[in-house]
């Protein structure tokens, strides 16, 4: 009986402390004064890609640019740098 007390407590720990950091999360992100600053046209302009392929997916996460390319029956995921414009990582899969 007093272990399923000490899980009961536990547990109660455990979502209360899960809760708590969700709510902190949220009101960071809420309220942060961060902003994104967008390279210049000359910057993006430098992201090079062949020229028969076809973007399957681009994706925005924090400052980075997520593109999937399908060249060929073969699959590209290229990683940009949005702030400074470079490629940070080239990934193939087969």
């Amino acid at each position: 009986m007093k272990y399923l007390k000490f899980i009961v407590i536990l547990f109660g720990l455990l979502i209360f402390l899960g809760t708590s950091a969700i709510i902190y999360i949220v009101f960071d992100r809420l309220f942060s004064k961060q902003t994104l600053i967008l390279p210049d046209k000359e910057k993006l302009k430098r992201i090079q890609i062949e020229e028969n392929s076809e973007i399957v997916n681009a994706n925005i996460s924090d400052d980075k640019l997520i593109l999937t390319i399908k060249l060929n029956q073969k699959y590209q995921i290229i990683i940009y740098d949005l702030k400074s414009g470079e490629k940070l990582y080239f990934f193939e899969l087969n």
